[in-house]
């Protein structure tokens, strides 16, 4: 019978094998703040983009419908 408390060979080099990725990710958690910062920062101009463009298209709507009032006043 096998031991309970033993793991398969595999499964234990697999477990060791991410234990050691995880180590150098630790030090470089100052690059990945870096990159978070980086990709906030371009997150938030594409945003700003987005709406800037939803904004004049709305603007530009507003404008059309404006021109249509006007024309029927007259």
């Amino acid at each position: 019978m096998a031991n309970k408390n033993k793991m398969p060979p595999e499964l234990l080099a697999h477990f060791k094998k991410k234990q050691g990725e995880g180590d150098s990710k630790e030090t470089s958690a100052e690059e990945k703040k870096e990159g978070d910062k980086k990709r906030r920062k371009e997150a938030v101009s594409k945003a700003r983009i987005r709406m800037e463009a939803k904004n004049k298209r709305r603007g530009d709507d507003e404008q059309e419908e404006a021109g249509k009032e006007g024309s029927e006043k007259s």
